[in-house]
């Protein structure tokens, strides 16, 4: 009887589910701006986290500090990565490096030095994640680059607004895509273009955005004295996530003659409400130090009321690359349902660097018009690893859109013909409003373009308002809109679908909110001609 109990919870504690380990948040901080992050830390132990603490001055002699030398810190935050258990993510706070800041020793966490290619003796936080040296990181790094306490106190209010924001609003499932003119040659410009709308065809149908391609061949273009103020604009109502295209410098973006963001744009422009994730795919857009000074990353990030995070280049990175690097991260955030934390989205981008697949023709092509082929791929990919760095919290938690509301709809829509829409909705969407809106698709042209006069031709103002007239209509992808009540835990309206449907198929977006809960519902309609429908509507 004894040998049976003994052997039954053996067995038991063989096939009993094991706990996972909650994942460890690293914080390594400069000591002047410990208290700065203690509010971050508190939250990230009240969502569960695992959280450690290291100071600079635990491991670093100040000789070190001054010096920026981290290879013992580095070690250091391996060795707690490898001993735990569960998974790890690091968050670096401190100044880049001393310059002319007074008590330095307490405020700089020193970077490592790239290893690889361009890279080699240049600024990377890359090592902090690589446990194993000469592979890919394989733990998110970011870093709150403070100068001082302010500073460090506005990064940590940032990160904490945006994941405690309570009110619903169009931002949570808004993207806004800023792009430069490419300025190779036409064919490669519009090869560009047409690897740009194959993303956004992959887009998941819940995102909604805008965009701006600075580029006359684009539909998304604008007058070159309306480039700044539409873009500064655009980023001020606030998204999920910017992205950035395009080339660009330290100092800002390329807008060929005219002028688009720059860094001082950056440091000072106010969002008021979805603050966002920028990703900047422009050259040295995170540029750590140098002799043209930081990038406008750097100086975003820096901005307490700028995004949340930002991802981006310390180096001139290659058109091959960045490709890669940004269909890591469509393909893992924006193709589908968005992952828990930005980290998951960052590893995503550096696995697209390392491992991603690009076909010969497209990379010998843009590696001839902004590349170089005297560097083999195997060692860009290297490179870039080192070169891309993320300003921000790995763990920040991203913005999530519930989807737990059932449509009762017809899965085909007919032009000129009424789409009638039912809907049950659970208990916390019990007193919401709800907006129906029937959509284009994002890759769609729109309808009533103009054809826009050639630039040596006839009047510029009528051009430059036939432009902006375009750039509307190319970002207006709402056709049809209603509204409704739920009464009873259910909603019913009825869209009068327009006469003229060139497209061979629409989104129906239902939206339902109150003033602190809501949810979206997304359902693809293939467009159905008339005879189509009739003949269907005979088949037995």
């Amino acid at each position: 009887m004894i040998r049976f109990a003994w052997t039954a919870l053996i067995l038991w504690f063989a096939t009993a589910p094991s706990t996972a380990a909650p994942p460890q948040w690293i914080v390594v901080t400069a000591p002047a701006f410990r208290k700065a992050v203690e509010p971050l830390c508190q939250h990230r132990k009240k969502q569960g986290f695992h959280v450690v603490v290291v100071q600079t001055t635990d491991v670093l002699r100040a000789d070190d500090l001054r010096a920026g030398d981290g290879r013992k810190l580095c070690e250091y935050v391996h060795k707690l990565c490898r001993q735990y258990k569960g998974s790890s993510s690091i968050l670096l706070v401190g100044a880049i490096e001393a310059g002319r800041l007074a008590d330095a020793e307490t405020k700089v966490l020193p970077l490592l030095s790239g290893t690889v290619g361009r890279m080699k003796d240049q600024p990377s936080d890359c090592g902090y994640g690589c446990l194993e040296g000469g592979k890919p990181p394989t733990i998110a790094v970011g870093r709150f680059p403070a100068h001082s306490e302010e500073e460090a106190r506005a990064m940590t209010a940032k990160t904490l607004e945006y994941e405690d924001a309570r009110h619903p609003g169009e931002w949570r499932r808004r993207l806004t895509i800023l792009a430069g003119v490419p300025a190779y040659n036409p064919f490669v410009d519009r090869l560009v273009e047409s690897l740009a709308m194959a993303r956004l065809a992959r887009l998941s149908p819940m995102w909604s955005g805008r965009a701006i391609y600075s580029n006359p061949q684009s539909r998304f273009t604008l007058p070159d004295t309306q480039l700044h103020e539409r873009a500064e604009r655009y980023v001020r109502d606030g998204q999920a996530f910017t992205l950035y295209l395009g080339h660009s410098n330290p100092a800002g973006l390329y807008g060929g003659g005219a002028r688009y963001l720059d860094r001082a744009d950056w440091s000072r422009l106010k969002i008021e409400r979805g603050k966002g994730i920028f990703f900047t795919f422009g050259c040295n857009g995170c540029q750590l130090k140098g002799n043209e000074g930081e990038g406008y990353g750097v100086a975003a990030m820096r901005n307490a009321d700028g995004p949340a995070a930002v991802v981006g280049s310390h180096g001139i990175c290659f058109a091959s690359m960045v490709q890669l690097a940004a269909d890591g991260f469509f393909e893992s955030t924006l193709a589908k349902t968005p992952p828990e934390r930005l980290g998951d989205s960052w590893l995503a981008i550096l696995n697209g660097l390392a491992r991603g697949k690009i076909d010969d023709f497209t990379y010998r092509l843009l590696d001839t018009v902004d590349g170089d082929k005297n560097i083999p791929q195997a060692t860009q990919r290297r490179e870039h690893l080192e070169m891309f760095v993320l300003l921000g919290d790995p763990a920040l938690r991203l913005p999530r859109m519930a989807s737990d509301f059932e449509l009762i709809v017809e899965k085909s829509i007919v032009a000129g013909d009424k789409l009638v829409v039912r809907g049950t909705v659970p208990q916390r969407l019990s007193e919401a409003r709800i907006r129906l809106t029937l959509e284009r698709t994002v890759d769609s042209l729109p309808d009533d373009l103009e054809t826009v006069p050639n630039a040596s031709r006839g009047d510029s103002k009528a051009r430059d308002r036939i432009l902006l007239a375009n750039h509307d209509r190319a970002n207006r992808f709402v056709l049809v809109e209603r509204k409704a009540k739920v009464e009873g835990g259910t909603f019913q309206a009825t869209i009068d679908a327009p006469a003229k449907l060139p497209w061979s198929r629409l989104l129906l977006r239902v939206h339902a909110a109150t003033d602190s809960e809501e949810g979206t519902v997304v359902q693809s309609l293939e467009v159905k001609s008339k005879s189509t429908a009739r003949q269907r509507g005979k088949q037995p």
